[in-house]
Parts: structure tokens; sequence; C-alpha cells
């Protein structure tokens, strides 16, 4: 178990450092020939070649020596690239962390209230629910929200301010996106819980216990939701990595100032930068800015299933190794 973890820890810093170079060398390639094609991102092509270019700003790196960047929110100009990415990560993991953490207990919630002991089976709503859910991408359901806030403020009391869609603030400016956030994991682990209860409470070692006087409530806690424990964990690992990419969507849509925010300003289409002032015309495909960015979401990514796959081999001790 010692020997599986420090194996797949040992993994991570090589493939962190593949998606550092790769990113800034999308960025460093890319963008000279944007330029050339945008009259607004005249002058801020490099024609360096890669390697110099890259083995200079990681040798910065190790000394901690971050270059400024242009502030994507305003106020002065430039700040420091590792203030940049305290502060954008501080918003993003917040924003994501609540919206886990309502995902898994609202999933999980969800999948054992549509499960059915007798006979085994789920029920229609969730299946209704989950169809619906997964089938609509991040961007719609954000979109509805816009739709039902310009309907209330039209036809609603006058005076009467809806949740507000937009802006920064861990008060009433979380709940519309932490709830855009959530719908297509929370409706995914509720469904695979579901699922995979049927399932079990339909198996001989079910049956058998319940002849000898078991209630359904204790096989289900006891022995169904142990059994099913380990895929279970891989959903909520498949959901953070969903989190993780949808949150570019999500903070783009609602103006919350995160890494998404941060790294949808440096993707987005050059015909753009002309309304969003300077700030974004140099933060516009900014080689050192992408290369962050994509290594934390890499981090978030690789570290979600290290945790989770120790934590199956630990709580499931038939996939321990002998």
């Amino acid at each position: 178990m010692i020997r599986y973890f420090i194996l797949r820890l040992a993994a991570i810093p090589p493939a962190l450092l593949l998606v550092h170079f790769l990113g800034f060398g999308y960025a460093h390639l890319v963008r000279p020939l944007r330029a050339l094609r945008n009259p607004y991102l005249a002058g801020v092509g490099d024609t360096a070649p890669l390697w110099p270019t890259y083995s200079n700003h990681f040798e910065r790196i190790l000394r901690f020596d971050f270059d400024p960047i242009a502030n994507p929110w305003g106020g002065h100009l430039d700040i420091p690239m590792s203030e940049a990415l305290i502060s954008t990560g501080a918003a993003s993991f917040g924003l994501m962390a609540i919206a886990l953490v309502l995902s898994v207990t609202t999933g999980v919630f969800l999948g054992l209230r549509a499960s059915r002991a007798e006979p085994p089976g789920m029920a229609g709503w969730l299946t209704s629910l989950a169809t619906l859910g997964l089938s609509m991408p991040t961007f719609f359901i954000g979109s509805l929200f816009f739709a039902f806030w310009f309907l209330y403020v039209l036809w609603g009391r006058k005076g009467a301010i809806p949740l507000p869609l937009g802006g920064f603030g861990w008060d009433s400016h979380l709940i519309v996106p932490t709830l855009v956030l959530m719908a297509r994991p929370t409706v995914q682990i509720a469904q695979v819980t579901a699922g995979l209860l049927a399932d079990e409470l339909g198996k001989q070692y079910v049956l058998a216990a319940r002849s000898v006087g078991h209630t359904w409530r204790a096989i289900r806690w006891k022995h169904a939701l142990r059994n099913i424990l380990a895929t279970v964990i891989l959903t909520i690992a498949a959901g953070v990595r969903l989190l993780a990419g949808e949150l570019i969507v999500v903070e783009w849509l609602f103006d919350w100032p995160g890494l998404g925010n941060l790294l949808a300003q440096t993707l987005i289409p050059s015909g753009i930068v002309a309304t969003r002032g300077v700030a974004e015309r140099v933060l516009f495909l900014n080689p050192p800015v992408v290369a962050m960015v994509l290594t934390v979401f890499a981090a978030v990514f690789l570290l979600s299933d290290l945790v989770a796959s120790v934590l199956i081999k630990v709580l499931d001790p038939r996939l321990r190794e002998g």
C-alpha cells in the first residue's frame, strides 16, 4: 500500500512539469500567429525561440521571481503573478469546495432515496432528473438563471431584486454560481449511488440476510453501502475533475474572479480584446499565465485521482495489495 502511494505520488511532479511546458509552448507559439490577424494585439507576439525562453522562465520560477502581469480585475495596471494566482486560487477553490460538499451530500441523499429494496430498482424520477441534468451543458444551465432573473425583474414586484448574477462575495453572490457548478456532479453521483445500491440489494447475500430477520435499513447501511463505497468514491473523484473543468465556464459567465476566469481571459477569441481594455490585451495567450494556471488545474486532477485511489484501497479490503 505504501509502495503504491509513493509510486503514484512520484509520478505527479513529472506530469506537472510536462503540462507546464506544453501550456507555455502552446501560448508562446500561437500568440504571434494570433497577433498577426488582430490589430489590437500588435506588438504582443514573441518571436524568440521557445526553449531558451522557457528555460529562462523556469529558472526565474525556481528563484521565486515571478513576472508581473496585467491586473485582470482592474485597479493597478500590474500585479505580481504570484499574488494573482493566490487570490484567484482562493476564490476558485473556495467556490469549488462549497459546490463539492453540496454535490456529495445532495447526490448521496438523492441516490439513497431513489433506490428501492422491494423489488430492487431505481425510482423513475431520478432517471428523468439525471437524464435532464447530464444532457444540459453548464453554460445552458447558467443561461437559464439569467433568463429567470430577467423575467423576475420584468414581471416581479417593483423594487424587488433577485439574487446577484455577477461579481465576487462570500454571501449571496455564491448562490447562483454554486448551484450551476454543482448541478451535473450532483445528478451523476445520485445516479451511480442509486444504480449500484439497487444492484447490490438484489444479490443473494441480501436475500439471505433478509430471510434471517435483518431489516432493510440495517442491510443497506451495514453491508450494501460498504460494498459500493469504492465506486462511489471514484464517482466523487470524477465529480471533482468535472467541477474543475466547469470552473472556466461558470466563473467567466458570472464574473467570478478565479482561476477559471483568468484562464478564460487568456484563451478568449481576439475579437473581444477591444472591449476589455489593456489588461486583457496583455493577458491574451500570455505564456507564463497559461502555463501556471494549466499546471494548477492538472494538479487538481492528479491529486483528486490519487486521493480517491488511496481511499478505495484503504476502505475496501478486496482492493488492497497482498
